[in-house]
């Protein structure tokens, strides 16, 4: 860790300074994104100044990506960018890119501080301890407890997201997220309702579910995940609540009758699917076939009218021919899907996958990628064009489209609705008539009470 009698003199000032600042970048996905909004509000009262990434800070930290190889090239571009704006500075790299490999990262001389997935809640504390070390200082470890990061302030969000579940048990053979973020840990149902209930007095009217693995919630805690929405279902004060994304085999009957039954329940889950192709999903090591999945997402769309699923999709897994990618095609053209979130297959060190034959050329990845987007955009336009004619309720954002000046929100499924309207609009949940669409957009009208 070098010699601790050596100090860095910019260093030292990140200690001392009255006026302290920070930036932070995130890379990746929805968890990042909540970790960030964390250690913003860590350092907010610990007395730091945010300042805008690529401005000169104190302190920048980099909230880093390893669920691609694209992840971990970009989350070292960003650190270097961070030391070119505050060279006499602090960086600061934490999230799984640092954890999985953070000695490749600790050789950048860029990076001051490596922290891992286990110690990030500890981050304020070791950017101290380390303003005595000469050379950049790691730390990571594994933890079996879930740590509970609670959040109070999302910066003019209109929702709420409480984490309630970390890490993953499933070992899909692309993936490299349980190397990184580690077993399946859950939070207690009387702490998640707790915060909950601090967020509804808080003035939040809509609270986002969400983990790595969320389906997987309560299997360490010998509880199950409906257990958990029947509780948050009874907060007095909650107008709505969301699921962030949900695993094909955890939405068991039980957990579909419950969503069907609650009013409260935003219609709108994100199911991965990776591949229609049942012999690439055994090669993923998925636990479902392609009947499956179909069947479930037929039962959730006659449960549930107006549901709006989407789904993640790989493209360019090895051994995915010609065939294997238009069965995918096939049963999302043919399925309720109506969102896509389309990514090409990227190698992972140490994941099977990775040692497959046959792997797909980047140029057909490209190719394939841009026919399921292509057709993702017109589900989704499909989706939205249902609604027009019908009021629902639409959950205004606290920022308007910069362009158009219109107010901006979504409904309970997920149709993205632009509105005029006062300012006193934002961050309330609102009758809109949606009367038509304007380039691909929704356009509506507050309905006056």
């Amino acid at each position: 860790m070098g010699d601790p009698s050596f100090s860095v003199s910019r260093k030292t000032v990140v200690a001392e300074t009255a006026d302290k600042t920070v930036s932070f970048h995130t890379l990746g996905c929805k968890l990042n994104t909540y970790d960030t909004v964390w250690h913003r509000e860590q350092f907010e009262q610990a007395g730091y100044r945010v300042v805008p990434f690529g401005e000169t800070a104190d302190v920048t930290v980099v909230n880093t990506c390893t669920v691609t190889g694209q992840g971990d090239a970009q989350s070292r571009q960003m650190l270097r960018k961070a030391h070119r704006a505050s060279p006499e500075g602090f960086v600061v790299a934490t999230g799984c890119y640092a954890q999985t490999d953070p000695d490749e990262i600790a050789a950048m001389p860029e990076v001051d501080l490596v922290v891992g997935t286990t110690e990030k809640t500890q981050l304020l504390d070791l950017i101290n301890d380390t303003c005595s070390l000469g050379r950049t200082f790691v730390t990571r470890s594994r933890s079996t407890d879930f740590q509970d990061m609670d959040i109070m302030n999302f910066g003019g969000r209109s929702r709420a997201f409480v984490k309630v579940q970390e890490g993953c048990n499933e070992f899909c053979s692309f993936c490299i997220i349980p190397f990184a973020r580690g077993r399946s840990r859950s939070r207690t149902i009387e702490s998640t309702v707790a915060q909950v209930e601090r967020l509804v007095q808080a003035g939040y009217g809509e609270v986002v579910l969400t983990g790595v693995h969320i389906g997987d919630y309560g299997t360490d805690l010998d509880v199950a995940f409906v257990d958990l929405l029947e509780a948050i279902d009874q907060v007095s004060g909650l107008e709505r609540f969301r699921i962030s994304s949900v695993e094909a085999t955890f939405l068991t009957d039980e957990v579909i009758d419950f969503l069907a039954s609650t009013p409260r329940f935003c219609r709108h889950l994100h199911v991965p699917l990776q591949s229609g192709d049942d012999g690439i999903l055994e090669a993923m090591r998925r636990p479902y076939d392609s009947a499956f999945y179909r069947s479930l997402l037929d039962q959730l769309a006659d449960r549930i009218p107006g549901i709006g699923i989407g789904a993640d999709v790989m493209v360019g897994f090895p051994g995915e021919s010609e065939g294997s990618f238009r069965n995918t095609v096939h049963l999302i053209e043919s399925s309720p899907l109506v969102f896509l979130h389309v990514f090409p297959y990227s190698p992972r060190g140490n994941t099977p996958a990775a040692k497959l034959p046959d792997h797909v050329d980047p140029a057909v990845k490209k190719q394939r990628g841009a026919e399921l987007r292509k057709l993702g955009q017109s589900k989704t336009e499909a989706f939205c064009r249902k609604f027009l004619g019908q009021t629902l309720d639409v959950l205004f954002e606290g920022r308007r489209e910069a362009q158009s000046g219109l107010l901006q929100g979504v409904t309970d499924n997920y149709v993205r609705v632009f509105s005029p309207g006062p300012d006193a609009a934002k961050d309330s949940v609102l009758p809109v008539s949606l009367s038509h669409m304007e380039a691909g957009r929704v356009v509506g009208n507050i309905v006056a009470s």
